[in-house]
This record gives C-alpha cells, structure tokens and sequence, in this order.
C-alpha cells in the first residue's frame, strides 16, 4: 500500500512538473489549410502569419514540435478532426457564433473579413442576405463562408474543396459570387495571374477575428498559457515583425 501511494504521489509530482515547465503542446496535432498570406505552403515550406505565430509559440512553449510537425490539409478535413479528436489544434479559424462553444480560443491572429467576390463587368448589387440567392454561388464545403450562406437561408451553393476551384468557376463564369476572406481571396487570385481591377467585393457576410481553435476538451490552463505566450509575443515586438514580413 505504501509503495502504491509513493506511485501515486510521484505520477502527480511528475504530471504537475509537466505543466509547470512548459511544453503543453508536445502532445497536440496542429492542422492548417492553404490560407494566403496566413498559412501557405510555397516551394515545399509552410509559411505565413499564422505559422510563424505558431512556430513562436512552440518555441516559447519549449516543446519538442516545430514547423515539420505542422500538417497542411483539406479544411474539410481539418475542421472534422479537431471537432472529434481530442489534444488536436486547427488555424487559422475565423470565431463565429456558431462556433464558439465547439472549439477553445487563443487569439486573436489577425482581423478578417468573410466577403462575397464578383467580377465588376458583372455590375452585381448585394443588399441584403435575400439577394445573394438570384446568384450562382460558390464556396468551399466546411469554410466559415460555407456556414455564413447557409445561416443567410441559401440552399444553391456551389461547394469545392480548395480555393484554386473557386477561383476558375468564377473566372470562366461558372459562379457569379465567391463567398470567402476578403485578403486571402485577393492574394491567392493575384498569384494565380487575375487581373485584380477585374473583381470586386461586393457584400460583407462577417467582419471578425482568426484564432487558433483548439478540441473543446483542452483544459482551461492549457489555453491560458499559450494564449500568454502569444500575448507575449505580441508584447515584446515580435508580432508585428511577422506581419511586415508578410504585409509589407
């Protein structure tokens, strides 16, 4: 019984050890998508806002993880993965109302915007959430747009699983709106070779924040203390230094 306890006791020491040193993420799946200029893969390497963000933190955390533990997939998913498994992170993810209570938040990373895309010879005048259904629209299945049409009552949605997808149905007229971020839609249709004065934003679904969404299981003082290590890193400089290497 002594020995049992003396177990016992030393499980503990060595369990509260662990969250006194740092490294709360060694044990985490961190999942990202193809998100310009927040999280991309360019030339083999991820990079981004967001993945610099994430790498800090890893740093700060002490954790045995770094930038080749970072998995780029679908946010199809992404998005189904972290809701199911716990010990599991997915950025950068736009907070919505909807999602609040299905996931714990460390943020925020970066305004964003969830806009409706046109081509300007298309003269397209949006309203209200009831005129967006006389258009052919398009999104990616799972993506905040995705929920913010279906929230606005429309049932004809043209769902892809990338942007690059999007990006052709609206250019060869297939879609006549594109709902998704207002920055990453930009940058990801300037580098695919669009003439950018050729589109325009034309409704506004979301104005909100990105964050890092982590399982709903992730305990509280987890949370915390990589929500401090990344108000740290914007403390101390280092936050703004990611974004002028992107934004710049």
């Amino acid at each position: 019984m002594k020995t049992l306890k003396m177990l016992i006791a030393l499980l503990m020491g060595l369990v509260l050890f662990s969250t006194l040193s740092g490294a709360v993420l060694d044990n985490f799946v961190i999942m990202t998508e193809q998100y310009p200029p927040y999280n991309f893969e360019q030339d083999g390497q991820l990079k981004g806002i967001s993945i610099d963000l994430m790498v800090e933190i890893l740093k700060r955390d002490g954790s045995n993880k770094s930038l080749k533990d970072i998995q780029l997939l679908p946010w199809a998913r992404g998005y189904n993965d972290v809701q199911h498994n716990p010990n599991t992170v997915l950025f950068a993810m736009t907070r919505s109302a909807e999602r609040e209570d299905m996931f714990k938040w460390v943020g925020p990373i970066s305004p964003t915007k969830i806009v409706l895309h046109a081509k300007k010879s298309k003269n397209i005048k949006i309203n209200t959430d009831a005129d967006i259904a006389n258009y052919n629209v398009g999104t990616i299945r799972e993506d905040i747009g995705h929920q913010l049409l279906t929230k606005a009552g429309i049932t004809k949605i043209d769902l892809s699983a990338d942007m690059l997808s999007n990006i052709k149905k609206l250019q060869i007229d297939r879609i006549d709106l594109w709902a998704y971020e207002e920055n990453v839609a930009l940058w990801e249709m300037k580098s695919q070779g669009l003439n950018l004065d050729e589109y325009e934003s034309v409704y506004t679904l979301l104005s909100s924040d990105l964050y890092f969404a982590f399982h709903k299981s992730t305990p509280e003082v987890t949370i915390s203390q990589i929500q401090k290590y990344l108000d740290d890193i914007k403390s101390d400089g280092t936050y703004q230094k990611i974004l002028d290497k992107y934004l710049k």
